[in-house]
């Protein structure tokens, strides 16, 4: 019964982690409506990439070429929307990083299903999934979903983010493609820029 039980969980995990890339319909975007988008014509990189939340940072998902291919996949995304990249006078600085969040996946002697689970990102609320039958073990299971925000340089106020969860697993293959696929999606969601007309 318990091969049985380690069977079901291990299911779960690999279903999630090989499953086709983060749904479009998964973004979540906010924005700042008194900022006046039009003035913003270069950027540069934030390096603030990580945020202290008082907890062990997690090496897989906190890392140098993490934070490489996060801004190589953003880059384009600004600059195809006539941004100028500009080191030294920037409009806006663009900021970067992976979310770690937990959930437990349950097995047991109903249908398993991934519990609830939660944690607020910026000005976004809570993401859960929910479950029902009895269940008698559960497994944690660590995911990472790529959070972008642009910030007023001047004012170093936030006014816009982008969020995409589970994107990242322990077992993702090709991390490279799927930030890179996360990142288009999110920016599908950015309606401002200056080859846009607002």
């Amino acid at each position: 019964m318990r091969t049985l039980k380690t069977m079901v969980v291990c299911l779960l995990i690999g279903t999630a982690a090989v499953s086709c890339s983060v749904s479009s319909s998964a973004i979540a975007t906010d924005y700042d409506q008194d900022a006046n988008f039009n003035n913003y014509k270069t950027f540069y990189w934030s390096d603030d990439f990580q945020i202290d939340s008082g907890k062990e940072e997690e090496p897989l998902f906190f890392n140098t070429l993490i934070k490489k291919r996060l801004k190589d996949a953003i880059r384009p995304q600004m600059e195809s929307r006539g941004y100028v990249m500009d080191k030294n006078n920037p409009d806006l600085l663009v900021d970067s990083r992976i979310a770690v969040q937990t959930r437990n996946i349950s097995s047991g002697n109903g249908y398993p299903y991934f519990p609830s689970y939660g944690h607020g990102y910026g000005h976004f609320g809570s993401y859960g999934y929910g479950y029902y039958g009895g269940y008698q073990s559960s497994e944690e299971h660590k995911e990472g979903g790529v959070v972008v925000e642009i910030i007023d340089m001047a004012k170093r106020q936030l006014i816009w983010q982008g969020f995409a969860p589970d994107v990242l697993h322990a077992n993702t293959t090709d991390k490279q493609k799927e930030i890179r696929e996360a990142v288009a999606k999110i920016f599908a969601k950015y309606q401002f820029g200056n080859t846009v007309k607002n």
